[in-house]
């Protein structure tokens, strides 16, 4: 058993030939800092290129949360204190990671108990194996703060059916392990009280037992929620419509269907999400069958960032939900109807692009 690196908010070891990552910041629900990331690409490009490193296991310290994300409200902290670099150098170290996971090479197993949400879904969803529990809350809730669904969500969510990823990636909807398994974003359920000897049994074993060694604990997922609701996403999300006419969708299914959860959340989330960040995602998806690969997705996402926490709705989107928590944010233009099409080709102009590596 060797130690490598230690930090405070994440450790690695060496076990029986299997690299084990841990994210070690509950309180947080392990969100993800620049000291987070620089470490775990730095450790992952190692692992990587050692014959002696035969897979690696991310997982968390505690079964209230895999990653909530990366820490916003600390990006937004260093923008008003220092400038961007520091923010800019937290979101590339975040886009870098996920690229190292999804070109890795080796199995890497990510044990998602809790909280899967944000960035916390890029480590998660570019892994080979990716197993949730009953207990998991996956979402991409990034339009109720003034960004948008990054982390190659372009590419995850934009494998589901588009309605399902325009609900997902649009108004932040919270899914849980049957429904990822239904949606291809989790690749095994395992019973929340049998992680941990999933973990050990992963770490004991060789990269051709992983599959067996999982199959030995999986469950069965039952049948997803999002089931009973696919009539109802259809109907708001389907088609070619904008997301001003989806809006208009769900008010008029809120009148007929006044205790609807589901349309309740999609009425909500269309009047109180950034508008720009709706809109920015919405094309997004449209342009994900011609992204071909996760560099490519994630050097969008990268630029899109980059230009996204420049604009004031970033900072006073994380003021509203995590700082003053009044969750009245002012968006600027404050309605879907006011995002126009120059506003997006700003956004997604390709002159200044940055590289990511």
């Amino acid at each position: 058993k060797i130690s490598a690196m230690p930090q405070a908010h994440i450790h690695f070891e060496v076990i029986n030939g299997a690299g084990l990552v841990t994210l070690d910041r509950p309180k947080a629900l392990n969100a993800l800092t620049v000291e987070m990331v620089t470490d775990l690409r730095q450790v992952l490009l190692g692992w990587r290129d050692d014959p002696a490193i035969s897979h690696v296991v991310i997982a968390s310290s505690a079964p209230r949360a895999f990653c909530a994300g990366g820490d916003i409200r600390q990006a937004r902290e260093t923008i008003i204190a220092n400038g961007f670099d520091e923010a800019d150098a937290f979101f590339r170290g975040e886009y870098l990671v996920d690229l190292a996971i999804a070109e890795f090479g080796k199995p890497i197993i990510a044990l998602c108990d809790g909280v899967v949400m944000g960035g916390g879904a890029g480590l998660a969803e570019h892994c080979t194996h990716i197993i949730m529990s009953e207990t998991t809350r996956f979402a991409m809730p990034e339009t109720s703060i003034g960004l948008f669904p990054d982390v190659g969500a372009s590419l995850f969510l934009g494998r589901c059916p588009m309605p399902v990823a325009r609900l997902l990636g649009m108004t932040g909807y919270i899914i849980h392990g049957a429904d990822c398994m239904m949606l291809g974003l989790a690749t095994s359920m395992v019973a929340s009280a049998q992680m941990a000897e999933l973990k050990q049994s992963l770490l004991d074993c060789t990269s051709s037992e992983i599959d067996h060694v999982i199959a030995v604990f999986k469950m069965d997922p039952g049948v997803p929620a999002l089931n009973y609701h696919m009539p109802v996403i259809k109907r708001i999300f389907r088609g070619d419509a904008t997301p001003e006419q989806m809006q208009e969708r769900a008010e008029d299914l809120a009148l007929m269907r006044p205790n609807d959860k589901l349309v309740s959340h999609v009425v909500t989330a269309f009047a109180t999400r950034c508008p720009v960040s709706i809109k920015l995602f919405w094309r997004l998806l449209q342009m994900a069958d011609g992204i071909t690969n996760i560099g490519e997705a994630l050097t969008l996402d990268y630029h899109l960032a980059m230009r996204m926490i420049r604009r004031a709705d970033y900072i006073e989107g994380v003021r509203a939900v995590l700082v003053d928590r009044d969750n009245a944010p002012k968006w600027s233009p404050n309605s879907l109807a006011l995002v126009d099409k120059a506003l997006l080709d700003a956004l997604f102009d390709e002159d200044g692009l940055r590289p990511l590596c």
